[in-house]
C-alpha cells in the first residue's frame, strides 16, 4: 500500500477489500441475526491506514465510510444507524493507528516485543474499544438494545478482525519482491490445512474437534512471523465464524462474541509464541554475526599482519588469495595490473577450476572479452551483481566458464593513490550475498591491499637496484691464477629479504701467490652493499702493497672507520703460496675456512680475532702446509645458519657434506654443497661459497728453486757464484743475471749486519725462484730484530735504492718472529 501513488488508487483498493469483508460479514456471517460478529472489513481499514503515509490517511478513512454507509442503507439500517456505524468504523481505525503509530513511528515489525504490545494496545485494544463505545450506544439509540450486550459484540467482533487480517494485512505488506512471493507461495498449503481443519473441527455440535487446527497454528508460530500466525488467524476465524452461521459447531444458534474470545486467545497464543520464537531466533542471529564479525575482525588481524611482513608484490597476493578473500567470500581471486599496463594477471583461491584459472592467469586490459576484474582495472569503479540473473546478463562467457557455483559477485578496485592498478573478486554461492557490511570489509582488504602493493613495489625496485650493485662490486674470478683452480657462487637470500652485505675476492698477488678473502657486512639493502663494495677495495689495495694476512686486516681495522656500516663487519683472508704450500690465513670475527683432504674435513681454527673495529690487539694470523690434492672451502654464515639451531649444526653438516665430495672441479664443490645445505631451507640470507683446489706448484716450478743458507759474510762470495750458475741454468741475461746478484747482495748483507746486532748470530736464508718467464722471486730472512732505521742505513741507502730500480716489487716484512725481504725482479 505505500507503494499506491494516487489517492484513486487507495481509494480503489480500500473499497474492494471493504465492500468484500463487509459483504462476508453481512451475508455469510448473518450479521444481522447475530448481532455483531467477526467484522473483516476492521482488520482492512487498520492495515491500509499503517501502511500509507499519514497524509493519505483521509482517503483510507473516506472509502471504509462510503462503502459501510452504503452496505448498511442497503441492509435496511436507517439512516441514524448508518451514520453511527459509518462513525464507528472510521474513528475506530482511526484512534488504533494514530496510538500505534505514536509508539511505532517507523517500519513496522510485529515479531518485535515493543511493535507487538503497541499492536496489541493500541490497535487490538483502544481501536476497538472505542469504536464499541460508539457502536454500542448507536445499536441502544436505533435498536433498543443492551448496551453492555453491544459494546462485547462490536469489541470482540472488530478486535478479532483487526488481530488477525490487520496483523496479516500489515505483515504482507513489509514484505519484498521475490521474498514475499516465496513467502505466500510456502504459507499457502499450510493456510489451506487450517481451513480444512478448522471445518471438519467445527462441524459436529456434540464432538469436540474444535482444537483440530490449533496445533498447525501453533506449529506456524514456530516459524517465528506473527504475520503469518495472523493470516492463519483469520483463516481459522473466518471458516469458524461460518460454520457456526451455517448452524455447525458447538456457537450454533448462539451468541457469537464468546466464540471470537475462544478465536482470539488462541491467536494471541499463537502471537505469544512466534513472538518469543522471533526473539530467539534474533538473539541466535545476532550472536552468530557477532562472532563472524570477531571471527572476521581476528582474520583481518591476521591478514594485516600478513600484509605488513609481506615484502613482495607476489607475497601480499599470496597472503590475499590464502587468507583475505576468504574472510569474505566463498571464493574469489586478486588481479594486478603489470607495470606496462597493457596486461592484467590474475591469481584464484583454490576452489576456483584450474580450466578458470588457467584460461584467464593473464589477459590483457584492451580485451575484446568482457571480465569484471579487467572492468574494474579500467574504469576503478566496484561492481555488484547480486544474482546469478544479473552476472549472466553482463558477463554471459565467464557463466560459461563457471561450474555454476557463482551466484553473487562482488569486485573492487584496489588503488595506489589515484591509480587503479588491480583488482579483488569476491564470489558467492547464494543469491543476495552482498550486505554493506560485506562490501565494507571488501573494501578495506582492498585499501589494504593497495598500500601493500605499493609498499612492495618500493621494495622490489631498491632491492634490485641494490642486488644490481652488489653483483657489480662482486669480482670476476680470474680464469688462471698461479698454482689454484678457483670457483665461488653466490646466492642471493629468497625474494622477501633484503640485500645482505657477503662478499668474496680471489685475486693474484704479486710473487705468484693468491689472495682469497670472504666477508659479511653487518645489515642488509643499498647501504650494506655499498659497505660491502668499499671493504672489498681496501682489502685489494692492501694486500698488493704484500701485506700479510694479519696486516691485510688490521688496515681493514683502519679502513673501516671511515667506511659507513663496516663497524663490525668479519672478515676471512689467506694468502696461498703455491711454491711452498703454504696457506696463510687470518680471521676477523669471520667462519674459519675448512680445508679437504682425500675425504677428510677439517676446520682451520687458527688466527682469530674479533671483527674489524673492535680488536685493539695486533691481529693473529696462522700458517699451515696444504697437502697435495686440498680443497679450501670457505663461506659465509648464510651457509650454515638456521633459525633456532645452534651454529655447531650448521658446522657439522658442512663438514659432513664436504667429506663426502671428490674431484678437483672447484665449481662443481660449489654447486654440491650450496644445494646440500640448503635443501629443505628457506634462505633468509645471502650466500657465498668459495672452494679452491690448491694444487701447488706448476710442473718443473720445484726444480727451479734454490735455497741457501748464510751464517756470516764471509759466505757471500760463494753465494753469488751459485747465483750465477743458477741464473746460467734459468737461460737469464747477463743484465737479468747482474741485478739478480745485486738485489741478493745487498739484501743478504744487510741481514746478515743488522738482523743479530746485540745477540748471538743466527742463519740468514736464501731462496730464489723462477716463478715463471717473466719473473723471478729473492726471499731474504732471517729470525732476528732490526732496529726500525737499519733496513734504511745510510750507508746501503744507494743498494737499496737501486735494487727498488730494479725490482718489481720489495716488500719488508718486520716481526717479533723475524724478518722477511721479498724482491720480485723481472725477467724475459
Amino acid at each position: 500500500m505505500r507503494r499506491v501513488a494516487t489517492p484513486a488508487l487507495i481509494v480503489l483498493a480500500v473499497a474492494a477489500a471493504y465492500a468484500l469483508g463487509s459483504g462476508c460479514s453481512w451475508l455469510l456471517f448473518r450479521a444481522s441475526e447475530a448481532g455483531a460478529v467477526f467484522f473483516p472489513p476492521a482488520g482492512v481499514t487498520l492495515g491500509a491506514l499503517l501502511l500509507v503515509r499519514r497524509r493519505r490517511w483521509p482517503w483510507v478513512l473516506l472509502a471504509a465510510g462510503a462503502v459501510e454507509l452504503t452496505v448498511d442503507l442497503w441492509q435496511g439500517l436507517t439512516p441514524a444507524a448508518a451514520t453511527g456505524f459509518v462513525l464507528t468504523n472510521t474513528v475506530e481505525p482511526l484512534v488504533g493507528a494514530a496510538l500505534f503509530r505514536r509508539f511505532v513511528p517507523g517500519h513496522i515489525d510485529l515479531t518485535r516485543r515493543r511493535d507487538a504490545i503497541a499492536f496489541l494496545t493500541c490497535a487490538v485494544g483502544a481501536g476497538p474499544m472505542v469504536g464499541a463505545l460508539i457502536g454500542a450506544t448507536t445499536s441502544v439509540m436505533t435498536e433498543d438494545a443492551s448496551w453492555w450486550a453491544a459494546f462485547g459484540r462490536f469489541w470482540a467482533g472488530d478486535g478479532l478482525a483487526v488481530l488477525t487480517l490487520g496483523a496479516a494485512v500489515v505483515g504482507l505488506g513489509s514484505l519484498r519482491g521475490g521474498t514475499r512471493l516465496r513467502r505466500l507461495a510456502r504459507a499457502a498449503a499450510v493456510l489451506g490445512a487450517i481451513a480444512v481443519l478448522t471445518v471438519v473441527g467445527f462441524w459436529p455440535r456434540d464432538v469436540p474437534l474444535i482444537y483440530l487446527p490449533v496445533p498447525v497454528l501453533l506449529a506456524l508460530a514456530f516459524w517465528g512471523r506473527v504475520p503469518t500466525v495472523g493470516a492463519a488467524g483469520f483463516v481459522m476465524a473466518f471458516a469458524a465464524n461460518l460454520q457456526s452461521a451455517a448452524g455447525h459447531g458447538p456457537w450454533a444458534g448462539m451468541e457469537h462474541a464468546s466464540l471470537q474470545v475462544y478465536l482470539a486467545f488462541v491467536v494471541l497464543g499463537g502471537y505469544v509464541l512466534a513472538i518469543a520464537v522471533a526473539e530467539r531466533d534474533r538473539a541466535r542471529a545476532q550472536s552468530r554475526r557477532e562472532l563472524e564479525a570477531r571471527q572476521r575482525l581476528q582474520a583481518l588481524q591476521a591478514v594485516t599482519a600478513g600484509l605488513s611482513t609481506a615484502a613482495t608484490s607476489e607475497q601480499v597476493i599470496r597472503v590475499l588469495v590464502d587468507q583475505g578473500v576468504g574472510i569474505v567470500a566463498d571464493h574469489g581471486g586478486v588481479a594486478i595490473a603489470d607495470r606496462s599496463g597493457e596486461h592484467v594477471r590474475m591469481w584464484a583461491t583454490g576452489v576456483v577450476p584450474t580450466t578458470v584459472v588457467g584460461r584467464y592467469a593473464e589477459v590483457r586490459l584492451d580485451a575484446g572479452e568482457p571480465l569484471p576484474v579487467v572492468d574494474v582495472v579500467r574504469t576503478g569503479e566496484p561492481i555488484v551483481l547480486a544474482s546469478l540473473d544479473e552476472i549472466s546478463t553482463r558477463y554471459p562467457l565467464l557463466i560459461a566458464d563457471d561450474t555454476g557455483t557463482t551466484r553473487s559477485l562482488l569486485v573492487v578496485p584496489v588503488r595506489v593513490g589515484q591509480r587503479s592498478m588491480g583488482a579483488l573478486a569476491f564470489g558467492f554461492d547464494r543469491d543476495g550475498a552482498i550486505s554493506p557490511e560485506v562490501a565494507s570489509v571488501a573494501q578495506t582488504l582492498a585499501e589494504l591491499a593497495g598500500q601493500a602493493i605499493e609498499r612492495a613495489s618500493r621494495y622490489e625496485a631498491e632491492h634490485e637496484t641494490a642486488h644490481r650493485l652488489q653483483q657489480s662490486l662482486l669480482p670476476d674470478i680470474a680464469p688462471h691464477l698461479p698454482g689454484v683452480s678457483a670457483a665461488v657462487r653466490y646466492r642471493p637470500a629468497e625474494r622477501g629479504r633484503d640485500v645482505g652485505g657477503d662478499w668474496y675476492d680471489v685475486f693474484e698477488l704479486p710473487g705468484n701467490r693468491v689472495g682469497i678473502a670472504v666477508g659479511d657486512v653487518v645489515g642488509h639493502g643499498l647501504p650494506a652493499a655499498i659497505s660491502m663494495g668499499r671493504l672489498q677495495q681496501s682489502l685489494r689495495s692492501a694486500a698488493l702493497t704484500g701485506a700479510g694476512p694479519a696486516e691485510v686486516l688490521e688496515a681493514l681495522d683502519t679502513a673501516s672507520a671511515s667506511i659507513a656500516g663496516a663497524d663490525y663487519a668479519t672478515v676471512g683472508y689467506a694468502e696461498y703460496s703455491p711454491i711452498e704450500r703454504t696457506l696463510t690465513y687470518s680471521c676477523a670475527g669471520h667462519l674459519p675456512p675448512l680445508l679437504v683432504v682425500d675425504g677428510s674435513a677439517q676446520y682451520l681454527d687458527g688466527g682469530r680475532s674479533q671483527p674489524l673495529g673492535l680488536s685493539s690487539r695486533a691481529r693473529a694470523q696462522a700458517q699451515v702446509v696444504a697437502p697435495p690434492t686440498a680443497m679450501l672451502v670457505w663461506y659465509s654464515d648464510g651457509l650454515i645458519e638456521r633459525r633456532h639451531q645452534v651454529i655447531d649444526v650448521g658446522l657439522d653438516r658442512l663438514a659432513t657434506a664436504a667429506s663426502e665430495l671428490a674431484g678437483a672441479d672447484p665449481q662443481a664443490w660449489c654447486d654440491q654443497l650450496l644445494r646440500a645445505m640448503t635443501h629443505g631451507y628457506t634462505v633468509t640470507d645471502d650466500i657465498v661459497v668459495a672452494c679452491l683446489y690448491l694444487d701447488g706448484p706448476t710442473s718443473g716450478a720445484a726444480g727451479s728453486a734454490l735455497r741457501l743458507r748464510l751464517v756470516s759474510p764471509d759466505d757471500l762470495a760463494p753465494t753469488r757464484r751459485t747465483l750465477r750458475g743458477w741464473c746460467a741454468r734459468q737461460d737469464l741475461s747477463e743484465d737479468e743475471t747482474d741485478a739478480l746478484l745485486l738485489a741478493c747482495n745487498e739484501a743478504l748483507s744487510n741481514a746478515l749486519e743488522h738482523a743479530y746486532r746485540g745477540l748471538p748470530a743466527g742463519p740468514v736464508a736464501l731462496k730464489v725462484v723462477r716463478v715463471d718467464r717473466r719473473q723471478v722471486r729473492v726471499e731474504v730472512s732471517d729470525r732476528g730484530r732490526w732496529r726500525a732505521n737499519s733496513y734504511h742505513d745510510a750507508e746501503r741507502g744507494r743498494g737499496l735504492n737501486l735494487v727498488n730500480k730494479l725490482a718489481r716489487r720489495v716488500v719488508v716484512d718486520l716481526s717479533d718472529s723475524g724478518t722477511r725481504v721479498t724482491i720480485t725482479l723481472p725477467t724475459g
